[in-house]
């Protein structure tokens, strides 16, 4: 359709939407990657902030301001609520929802996974993250079952993780976002609206580190996806907090 993607024209048919919360730690980080995938060439970032008492958004103003790139910063909320207010000003063909914690594994990771997006046709795209950090086998452990996890469900029920999700604009806004009730597993409970044939995964694109492991618990985190699996039919289960984002 568009034939091999330069870097610098991606930035045509991609705007990036990142939900924070108190993410001074991590946002620079993830700032001055994209800026390498993109060679900061017309780059549209939408920072939705869910109240950060640190200095999230300081960092964020002067990355723009520094390297002239466009970050826009509005009000957010819980992940479904900030991805949804950043999804309503994008103007581009395609959304890229990333956390504020990523970094990519290749310098053109974005550009392999816009050029899948449009060579199979497929509405949505993930991808599974690495881990990166000191040595926990307990966190390698789990980034080898949610990538196992991952790969089975493409096949039978879509997982695109909110760390990484690339979708078409107008299928997102048809499907009508994430579902805001939602008090954690956002990502999967958006993910069931689409089908196998319209998913697809490069794997390995990301990494992050064992924070929310090592934050909510790693038995917790097997007893979640758990649940998720044996409730995924039923919506209200979705809707009880847990004090996941707590």
């Amino acid at each position: 359709m568009m034939g091999n993607l330069h870097y610098a024209n991606i930035s045509k048919y991609i705007t990036i939407v990142i939900p924070t919360k108190n993410e001074e730690k991590y946002i620079q980080k993830t700032l001055e990657q994209i800026s390498f995938q993109y060679g900061s060439v017309g780059i549209k970032i939408i920072i939705a902030d869910a109240d950060s008492t640190d200095k999230t958004v300081e960092i964020c103003k002067n990355f723009s301001n520094k390297n002239h790139i466009d970050i826009e910063i509005i009000r957010g909320g819980l992940p479904a609520v900030g991805r949804n207010m950043g999804a309503k000003l994008v103007k581009t063909p395609y959304i890229l929802f990333i956390d504020a914690d990523i970094t990519f594994t290749k310098r053109n990771a974005i550009q392999l996974a816009f050029q899948k997006i449009l060579n199979k046709k497929l509405w949505l795209l993930s991808t599974t993250p690495i881990y990166k950090g000191s040595f926990d086998w307990k966190a390698r452990w789990m980034f080898a079952l949610n990538k196992l996890c991952t790969w089975y469900l493409s096949l039978v029920s879509p997982f695109a993780i909110g760390a990484f999700t690339l979708i078409k604009t107008d299928v997102f806004m048809k499907v009508g976002g994430y579902d805001e009730r939602a008090m954690h597993s956002e990502d999967w409970l958006f993910s069931k609206n689409f089908l196998p044939h319209r998913f697809g995964i490069v794997y390995d694109l990301i990494t992050q580190d064992n924070r929310r492991f090592k934050k909510y618990g790693y038995l917790n985190m097997i007893k979640l996806v758990w649940k998720n699996w044996k409730n995924r039919n039923n919506k209200n289960y979705f809707y009880e907090n847990i004090n996941y984002w707590l």
